[in-house]
């Protein structure tokens, strides 16, 4: 996750100071911008330090509701087109992908790490990516504009506009009836450092910096929370995460990100009710969180209730037509119900919102296979494979095939080495290409793998059945 590049070009093309702020004191509502002057100077920020003529894709923006997120996105594009210098990749299906990264990932911030490799995806030369955010006197709105080849921060704006504004005010009308943080000048300098390390994947310095925000602001909930996702997405830590969530909520009992951000880390330490009962209270207070529904059908398909999962998923494609995890994970439940035409059919539909969705594409084999269509299962595996070299269930999956059609054990045999070469601790992949081995007559191999299955996982009934039944035949 680390970008030393970024550290060394960081170029900061603006900073809105204001005037007659002091550390420890509020912020005052002075030179504050119109909606209208933020968009114009962010847009000659980026110009100013990006390449004339250079493919750029903007990323989905954090916002606290979508309808803002989207017309922030609408917004700049209009803005960078209208100025001819820099060309805008259409968002389109590809950048769909770049929406996805964003949803799925689901800690507030897109990383200059994932917009790296979004903008490889896409063929952009520059990936920006930004956050709104709403304080009792002011909004934020802060940008980033990253080189996809190097990895280096090309430009960074930040701005503060006056919630008063007429176009802020229309776009954002939700939000006035939600309480907004106060927030002093020092601990909004140390938060938005923060933010800036933890998109760097800086974890340490991204929590030191948090810290200092909270050590000044004891109230200020948006530094639990990234702190939170720090400790969460960037170092694996869901207690701490789980800890600073706690006390954001205390703070704000309406944060639904901190809800959001808080069932994910429940779910992950296998405690789906819990988290179920996070992704209801984010969505009690963010009814249109797609997101939050995709994730309680997640927990639900984790317990077992396949139909929650499904009218899950479902009302999250009715907020988001174009969620791409939705219709496949949508399609897996269906293909947990035995209902494989319905399974097939969403994960076409995710396959045309993205089509290197690898998942989809493995999803899809298994669902072909089990319809007994060999020829398209292995049609799926194989694109799976081109798309990600390294990707373990497709390799096995395709092994799996292979073996099972009778006749293509060497194929079998190499397929469900790359599996284990990527993963060594893969169980079946020992067992099965063991069952190729003893089918080829290669018996002492085939004993190598059936003990290495059973040192994996001792329990495993079938790989210990095989391999007395290999001992058996070399008279062991």
């Amino acid at each position: 996750m680390k970008n030393p590049a970024a550290r060394n070009l960081a170029l900061w093309a603006a900073a809105l100071l204001f005037a007659a702020a002091c550390a420890g004191r509020p912020a005052a509502p002075a030179n504050l911008l119109s909606f209208d002057a933020a968009m114009a100077e962010a847009v000659s920020a980026v110009e100013a330090n990006v390449p004339g003529g250079a493919e750029i894709a903007l990323a989905k923006f954090d916002a606290p509701l979508e309808v803002l997120a989207g017309f922030l996105n609408d917004e700049l594009s209009g803005r960078f087109n209208a100025g001819g210098v820099l060309t805008v990749l259409a968002r389109g299906k590809d950048l769909q992908r770049v929406d996805r990264e964003h949803d799925f990932q689901m800690s507030g911030l897109v990383s200059d790490e994932s917009a790296v490799g979004i903008g490889r995806y896409l063929g952009a030369k520059v990936v920006i990516t930004g956050a709104f955010d709403r304080f009792a006197s002011f909004s934020q709105f802060r940008i980033r504009a990253v080189d996809v080849e190097t990895g280096a921060l090309l430009a960074m704006y930040s701005a503060r506009i006056d919630n008063r504004d007429a176009v802020l005010a229309a776009v954002s009308a939700p939000l006035a009836a939600r309480p907004a943080a106060a927030i002093t000048e020092n601990a909004l300098d140390h938060l938005n450092r923060g933010k800036d390390l933890y998109a760097e994947g800086k974890d340490d310095e991204a929590i030191a910096e948090f810290d200092r925000a909270i050590a000044i602001n004891r109230k200020l909930s948006e530094a639990f929370l990234y702190r939170g996702n720090t400790y969460y997405y960037l170092k694996g830590d869901p207690d701490r995460a789980i800890a600073d969530y706690n006390r954001a909520l205390r703070i704000n009992p309406n944060y639904a990100a901190a809800y959001m951000n808080r069932g994910n880390a429940y779910d992950d330490k296998g405690d789906p009710d819990r988290a179920i009962a996070d992704y209801n209270r984010a969505l009690r207070i963010n009814p249109d969180y797609a997101v939050a529904y995709y994730n309680r059908g997640v927990a639900y398909s984790d317990k077992g209730d396949l139909d929650r999962a499904i009218a899950d998923y479902t009302q999250a494609l009715r907020i988001n037509p174009n969620f791409a995890f939705a219709y496949n994970n949508r399609g897996s439940a269906y293909s947990d119900k035995g209902d494989l035409d319905r399974a097939i059919a969403d994960y076409n539909q995710a396959l045309r919102i993205d089509p290197n969705f690898a998942l989809a594409y493995n999803n899809r084999g298994k669902a072909y296979n089990r319809q007994g269509d060999t020829e398209r299962a292995a049609a799926d595996f194989s694109q799976a494979l081109r798309i990600n070299p390294n990707y373990v269930d497709a390799w096995y999956n395709r092994g799996f095939l292979y073996l099972a059609e009778g006749y293509l054990y060497d194929q079998a045999i190499d397929d469900f080495t790359q599996a284990l070469r990527i993963n060594p601790n893969h169980d079946a992949a020992h067992n099965f290409r063991g069952i190729a081995y003893a089918i080829i007559g290669d018996l002492n191999r085939a004993i190598a793998d059936y003990e290495a299955a059973l040192r994996i996982n001792p329990g495993y009934a079938d790989a210990r059945t095989n391999l007395a039944r290999a001992r058996q035949r070399l008279g062991r």
